[in-house]
């Protein structure tokens, strides 16, 4: 890291990650839940920084928006077994079905409808600015 943004952007990262623990504490989420999705969103910006450090993020950066939706998942599963009481010491057997936001379908479309949005706003940036140099408006 040489370039001051480079440490900027470094420190914002780790607040990021240092928030999303201290987010899933303060909602009671499961120890471990909580360790899985802060140690995949630290997974993520590190990725992300070094993407972004190669200049790499230009074209791709909705694709990390949704991975970003992707690492809070396990939220959606410990939110939908949060309530249930374990019965195991019983010796009962315990058949759950998931809820319809606990569902792969559900954590597919949430994490893709962000990229989808994200390369659409890019086409439709790419759109304007193509109409702004085209040649029919530099001659006016």
């Amino acid at each position: 890291m040489k370039k001051p943004e480079e440490i900027i952007m470094a420190v914002l990262a780790a607040l990021w990650v240092v928030l999303t623990y201290f987010i899933l504490n303060y909602f009671g989420v499961r120890t471990e839940t909580t360790l899985t999705i802060t140690g995949l969103t630290l997974l993520w910006s590190i990725v992300t920084f070094v993407f972004w450090q190669k200049n790499l993020l230009t074209f791709i950066w909705p694709v990390f928006v949704g991975l970003l939706v992707a690492c809070w998942w396990p939220w959606f599963d410990w939110f939908a077994m949060k309530d249930v009481i374990d019965q195991s010491r019983i010796g009962d057997t315990l058949l759950l079905t998931r809820p319809w936001y606990a569902t792969w379908g559900f954590k597919f479309t949430i994490a893709i409808v962000p990229m989808i949005i994200g390369y659409v706003g890019v086409w439709k940036l790419a759109q304007r600015r193509k109409q702004k140099a085209s040649p029919q408006n530099l001659s006016a």
